[in-house]
Parts: structure tokens; sequence; C-alpha cells
């Protein structure tokens, strides 16, 4: 794992396609969504953690939404190449984005977790809040989930 760097790109990230590969071919490709489908919502000024192995591969990415003058940050999109699982890639690409988000002066994190990551995202300290909900895209559960970032 020591090869494994953590950087943070924008959208303007020469190598962003692959970003947009890992995401479609992880979260979206096993649920029949097509690639024209409005899965990726472009929200300017987001920044990507994104896991990179020795060889600069992509093996994993996560996305942190802008929200300018407000105190919480959205999450979305963390995934993992299937090849990586079992790495701690998800773990360290949320870790950064939290450490990023507190430097930007946030207190909170949120995101609509997936039902199958409802504990990953537990065992980071978030907490689900509200009913579960459907998503339009893929027909899996999710349910809102927020965590209180400490020293903000």
């Amino acid at each position: 794992m020591n090869d494994i760097t953590i950087v943070r790109v924008h959208h303007a990230w020469e190598r962003f396609g692959e970003i947009q590969n890992l995401y479609f071919s992880v979260l979206y490709a096993a649920f029949s969504v097509p690639r024209g489908a409005d899965w990726y919502h472009d929200a300017n000024g987001s920044v990507f953690a994104v896991a990179l192995d020795a060889s600069a591969a992509v093996l994993g990415a996560a996305r942190l939404l802008p929200s300018p003058g407000d105190t919480s940050r959205q999450v979305r999109q963390v995934a993992v190449a299937p090849h990586a699982h079992g790495l701690g890639l998800g773990r360290r690409l949320v870790h950064d984005l939290e450490a990023l988000a507190r430097d930007e002066g946030a207190s909170e994190l949120w995101l609509n977790s997936r039902s199958t990551a409802y504990g990953f995202y537990e065992r980071l300290g978030f907490v689900r809040e509200g009913e579960e909900f459907e998503s339009e895209l893929t027909g899996i559960m999710h349910t809102t989930m927020r965590k209180q970032l400490v020293g903000a």
C-alpha cells in the first residue's frame, strides 16, 4: 500500500476521462445505465481525490462538491477498481476529502450512500439520516448520511 499515492485533481486534469471511466464501470454499468444517461453532474469547482498506483494507474476516486457559503460539503462517487478492493483505498479517499473540507472551513460532510455501502460509511463515522429512497438511475436503495467534522 506504500506505493499508492492520493492526489487531488480538478475537471481540467488531462487524465480526467480515466476518472469518468472508473465511475461508469464501477458505479453504473452493472445496472444497465447507459453512458449517455445523466449519471455525472458537472459541478464546476469539484475536487477529486484520486488513488494512483506505482505506475500512475487510477485505482480509485472520490469527489467533493463545492458549496460556497455553506459549512457542509457533499461527497459523491466514491469508487475503487475491483482489483484494488481490500487495500483501504475508499477509506483513504474519504479521509483525504474530509481533510480538504476541514481546510475549507466545513463543519459537516454529507452523502447519499447506496444500501450496500452503509457499513463502510458508518465505520468512517457517518450516521444515517431519514428514510431510504430509490435511485432513479440504478434502482438501488440509498440513504443520506452525515458526519460532523471535529476541529472544523
